[in-house]
């Protein structure tokens, strides 16, 4: 067939086929109702009376076009397809043909029942006492195919709101050369709104249908009634649910469709199995980005109530577009529609948004700050925890459903790592899922397919939306909401304690992953449950990394505890805060450290003199000499509010101790805060620096810090650099160099060798550097 770019006016004639081109016809001619093919061994179009006529008793044919009735063959004129070949029959040569001739063979024949259809009907038969039966026997039915014609004034409206979506231009072009393109997506997509954009873009928003059927398989029903069902110049929506039609299909549909000059839109379900889509008809239909289509709906919504409206000075058109613009700019908006269940949602949304306007002034917070639904919920459906159990009270998923729910699990407890992490992190959940319902050592490692976009998709009110966000690489794991992930451990942690020991086994098996980040996540994990279970998380992980010989299993103690107060729990404050007393008093080095990395987070910043008196008596202690943690605990303590005075007395008490710990202590805090600006007005002053040209009273103490930091061999290679970067940032800070050109000089006496020599060695590398060139001058060296 020839194909055309431009739709065909109504009324032209078809386009006419090649000769070499086979027109698309049935091997079979259809049954009198046009759904099924004729018996091979009876004469087409025969049957009994009651199949050809309708439900009162008409003829259920159509009169040809000069009013002709049926031909001999029963069959109407006007149906496609070829008469059907026979058996050889002699006495059909010499029966008489003709109405009664038909009548008679009809009655024959509806009393006649094969052999075969009789064994049918009775194993489908209802039983009464057993002597009796009920058969019901007869022909199957045509399909009843509704078509109905959308309003032109909404699908015109539709058409101008309508944001494209990815491959657009592609499916126009596909609709408008094959007459036929398919959208296979999820429910909520917008994938009718982008197929009646396409149709009406193609045929005109006054020309487009919509064709429902109740029957199942309602594409083949299409290609029975194409005459009927396809009109010239108009466009057709077919939503076709689950099934997914083959390439064959499509082809058939779409010379049907060409030959009567209309074009098809069909619509169909994602399903689990990603096959490769029917090229070149079918498309991928991912929906259009959020923000664009609320601001358009929002625009076009508030444009219909301001010429609506009777009040005009509060609804000019500038306080309409400076109304838009505030509610797309808030900064609640992107979690709005990163949950977003459905383009329908929010076209309604948009129209929510509108009714705040002239209503209370808290009206429009209180719909932002509404959530979609309960997340607890929300996470149950996403997890698919309601799974059929068996008998003993397990769960019956195979292990594909386990394996993707150990992935969706995963992708929420690491939001915000990168994607590579959040599937390795999910096939360790998934091992340790069927190790536990399998009771198997070592289970098979599973190979199954991992397509995020189908198991988080967006949409779900779980994931964000990709354009969210700033552009990530690597990919990260978005939630709509934070507060998912404290609550899908909920659900998992009360809900299923079936899946506790395998979320130990992981949380353990995470904490020693090649990359720390995934440790660290690992970490705050073991926090949220020990809110729901503090002494049976503590005695299974948090107790093993606190005694473990690994520091950063310590610190991953530290951190669980912290996150665990971060409740805001008085009672579970107060257990934290005695367990980490415990830890300090502990003979062991190992929980002692623990202790004092402990300190550091929200542990000690709640009564921060209360810490470094602990802090104090943990460093005076020889076991804690090897480790940092005294040092990297204090620092967090003096970046605390309220922090930099008392941690400023602390660290003058410790460098004037007699013993040799508590100043090692104090130098390693000094290398730790030094490199700390002061604040993003003052980027370039070191913040101890700043702290002590606010206070003058506390120079004595940083004088000994650095008297004490440049000759002690175990830190003094690090405080020479530390104090090369002080000088060199104060050249673009003149009251911070004129400050350290004193403080300096007050460091060395004159003459002294070592500064001499690491200055000569700054001013050649750094002949720019105007205060090391004074400082020099000052020493004597030049």
């Amino acid at each position: 067939m020839s194909t055309t770019d431009d739709a065909p006016t109504s009324g032209a004639p078809g386009p006419e086929a090649r000769a070499d081109t086979t027109p698309p016809v049935h091997e079979e001619p259809p049954a009198p109702d046009a759904t099924a093919p004729a018996d091979s061994g009876e004469p087409a179009g025969t049957g009994p009376d009651d199949d050809r006529r309708g439900p009162h008793g008409d003829d259920r044919h159509d009169d040809g076009p000069d009013g002709a009735g049926p031909d001999d063959d029963g069959r109407s004129a006007e149906e496609p397809g070829e008469q059907g070949e026979s058996p050889p029959d002699d006495d059909a040569r010499s029966r008489k043909s003709g109405p009664q001739a038909r009548d008679a063979e009809d009655r024959y024949r509806a009393e006649t029942v094969s052999a075969a259809a009789f064994n049918e009907a009775f194993n489908n038969a209802m039983s009464f006492g057993g002597n009796a039966y009920t058969l019901n026997v007869g022909t199957a039915k045509a399909a009843e195919l509704q078509r109905i014609r959308l309003d032109a004034t909404e699908t015109a409206r539709q058409h101008q709101l309508h944001r494209s979506v990815q491959q657009q231009e592609r499916m126009a072009e596909t609709l408008r050369d094959h007459h036929l393109v398919t959208l296979v997506g999820p429910a909520g997509s917008g994938r009718e709104g982008t197929g009646t954009f396409l149709l009406a873009d193609r045929c005109g928003s006054d020309r487009v249908a919509v064709l429902h059927s109740a029957d199942a398989d309602l594409l083949q029903a299409l290609i029975a009634q194409a005459r009927r069902c396809l009109k010239r110049g108009e466009g057709v929506l077919v939503g076709l649910g689950s099934r997914r039609p083959a390439q064959s299909t499509l082809r058939a549909l779409s010379l049907l469709a060409h030959e009567h000059g209309a074009y098809v839109v069909l619509i169909v379900d994602s399903t689990g199995i990603d096959d490769d889509l029917p090229a070149p008809y079918a498309f991928r239909h991912r929906r259009p980005e959020p923000r664009q289509v609320l601001d358009a709906h929002l625009r076009s919504a508030l444009e219909e109530h301001r010429a609506r409206c009777t009040d005009r000075d509060r609804c000019d058109r500038a306080r309409t577009r400076r109304y838009a613009d505030g509610v797309l700019d808030d900064a609640r908006m992107g979690g709005k529609l990163d949950a977003a269940p459905t383009i329908d949602w929010i076209t309604a949304f948009a129209r929510n948004i509108v009714g705040c306007l002239h209503g209370p002034e808290d009206a429009l917070d209180i719909l932002l700050d509404t959530p979609h639904e309960d997340l607890r919920s929300l996470a149950r459906r996403f997890l698919k925890l309601s799974e059929p159990q068996d008998a003993e009270g397990e769960p019956s998923a195979s292990e594909a459903e386990t394996h993707h729910q150990a992935v969706r699990i995963s992708y929420v407890l690491g939001h915000d790592l990168p994607l590579s992490d959040v599937l390795r992190m999910g096939t360790r959940l998934s091992a340790e899922m069927l190790r536990a319902e399998y009771r198997e050592s070592a289970p098979a490692r599973p190979v199954f397919e991992l397509d995020l976009d189908r198991l988080v998709a967006p949409g779900m009110g779980i994931a964000a939306e990709p354009g969210s966000h700033p552009a990530d690489n690597p990919r990260r794991a978005r939630l709509t909401d934070p507060e998912l992930m404290p609550a899908v451990i909920e659900v998992i942690w009360h809900g299923f304690g079936w899946l506790r020991d395998p979320l130990i086994a992981w949380l353990r098996a995470l904490a020693d992953d090649r990359l720390e980040r995934v440790g660290t996540r690992a970490a705050v994990i073991v926090g949220q449950l020990l809110r729901h279970d503090f002494d049976g998380v503590y005695r299974d992980v948090v107790k093993d990394w606190a005694r473990s010989p690994s520091v950063r299993d310590r610190r991953y103690a530290a951190m669980a505890l912290s996150v665990a107060m971060a409740d805001d729990d008085p009672r579970l404050t107060a257990q934290v805060a005695r367990q980490v007393r415990d830890w300090s008093g502990s003979p062991r080095p190992q929980l002692q450290d623990s202790a004092a990395r402990a300190y550091g987070t929200q542990v000690g910043t709640q009564d921060v003199p209360g810490t470094l008196r602990a802090l104090q008596d943990l460093g005076g202690r020889p076991a804690l000499d090897p480790y940092a943690s005294v040092a990297y605990s204090t620092a967090a303590l003096y970046l605390a509010e309220g922090g930099a005075a008392p941690v400023g007395e602390a660290l003058g008490r410790w460098i004037r101790a007699d013993d040799g710990h508590l100043p090692r202590h104090a130098v390693r805090t000094l290398l730790v805060l030094g490199p700390l600006a002061a604040g993003p007005e003052l980027p370039s002053r070191p913040t101890l620096a700043h702290q002590v040209m606010e206070a003058p009273g506390s120079e004595e103490t940083l004088l000994l810090l650095w008297q004490r930091a440049l000759i002690d061999p175990a830190h003094s290679g690090q405080a020479w650099h530390l104090l090369r970067d002080w000088l060199v940032a104060a050249d673009d800070d003149e009251e911070l160099a004129l400050f350290l050109e004193k403080f300096a000089l007050r460091i060395w006496r004159p003459k002294d060798r070592r500064a001499l020599f690491h200055l000569r060695r700054w001013a050649r590398q750094l002949p720019s550097a105007r205060l090391i060139a004074r400082l020099l001058r000052g020493l004597g060296g030049c």
